[in-house]
């Protein structure tokens, strides 16, 4: 039976013309109802989106960003809210100067001479390598801002920080930049480029900036391998003469504080010795006061008893003509001497 084939009315039906009802449009409300619900399964299905884990969902309504969602299970408004995810977790790594070809091991490396060579405050080039690290911090002002399309702001995050550690290094000399000046020159890149992407409202946060290797020009690598090495003996006779005298000055204080010690210990001995004849001086002098002559006689006692034991005895005998000395300790020895024959 085709579509077109007419609809046959009961017999209870008044008398008169028939009405022929076309079956096509009795389907019609069939389709309606699955028209109906198939839009409803469809506004239910993107009604809600899922933010995995380290990822943040930006939700735009009607093109602009209504709110920024955290991981898990959300809900949105069907054919009114669009959402784009991104990954605020991942720290990215971006190499200049150089390209790794393969991790390895052994690591193979490509060069990027257009990217390492750079200019310096005295007119001369130096090879930089170097890595930016970032993350996205803002992920709405990154996909507001950014150009859409990794390609896109990967050059853009590029161009902005090899002008950055351009411009620094241009304002330093070829000893510096390749010396004790690079960890100044990255802190310096990593301010300056965080403070350009914050203008720029990129929302990405600078993680770090590492030089990887600082060469110069190849016509002058010999000279300054030597100027290095001169460099190197120069800090190590430095260490040594540190050393000697961290040896030497405590040895030094030392044997001061030894002699100080015993100059205090003599004073002290030579103070109470003088206080001792002060004494014994002032006690002789009220003795005197009190006997004279008493105290004279105790005087040459003492005195002799320490002196005769250094006294000779000779006898002196006067014959008239001359005087003959006799010293008796000579003869006592010579006596003595007889005797043990």
């Amino acid at each position: 039976m085709s579509e077109w084939e007419f609809y046959e009315p009961s017999r209870e039906e008044p008398s008169g013309p028939k009405h022929r009802i076309p079956r096509m449009f009795q389907s019609g409300k069939m389709v309606t109802l699955l028209l109906f619900v198939l839009l409803v399964g469809v506004a239910a299905y993107s009604s809600y989106y899922i933010v995995p884990a380290g990822t943040r969902g930006v939700v735009f309504r009607l093109g602009k960003v209504h709110t920024v969602a955290d991981q898990g299970l959300h809900f949105k408004v069907p054919f009114l809210d669009s959402v784009m995810q991104v990954n605020t977790e991942r720290i990215r790594r971006y190499e200049f100067g150089y390209r790794t070809v393969n991790v390895g091991p052994p690591a193979q490396y490509r060069d990027v001479p257009a990217e390492s060579k750079m200019l310096i405050s005295d007119n001369k080039i130096v090879e930089i390598d170097w890595v930016l690290q970032f993350q996205i911090s803002d992920p709405a002002a990154f996909v507001v801002h950014v150009p859409s399309g990794e390609d896109r702001w990967e050059k853009l995050i590029r161009d902005l920080g090899e002008s950055s550690l351009r411009k620094i290094v241009a304002s330093r000399d070829l000893d510096t930049v390749l010396t004790v000046g690079k960890e100044e020159i990255q802190t310096e890149t990593r301010v300056t480029f965080q403070k350009l992407l914050e203008e720029l409202e990129t929302g990405i946060r600078i993680v770090a900036v590492q030089l990887q290797d600082v060469t110069p020009p190849v016509a002058v690598q010999a000279s300054f391998s030597e100027v290095n090495s001169a460099r190197a003996e120069r800090e190590r006779l430095q260490l040594e003469a540190e050393q000697f005298a961290n040896e030497l000055i405590p040895q030094a204080q030392g044997e001061a504080q030894r002699l100080l010690n015993e100059s205090e210990g003599y004073k002290f001995r030579r103070v109470q010795v003088a206080q001792g004849e002060a004494a014994r001086i002032e006690a002789l002098r009220e003795a005197y006061m009190r006997n004279p002559n008493l105290l004279l006689q105790s005087l040459w006692i003492e005195n002799m008893r320490d002196l005769w034991p250094k006294l000779k005895t000779v006898i002196v005998e006067d014959f008239g003509n001359g005087v003959m000395l006799f010293p008796l300790d000579k003869l006592l020895d010579a006596g003595k001497g007889g005797e043990g024959r």
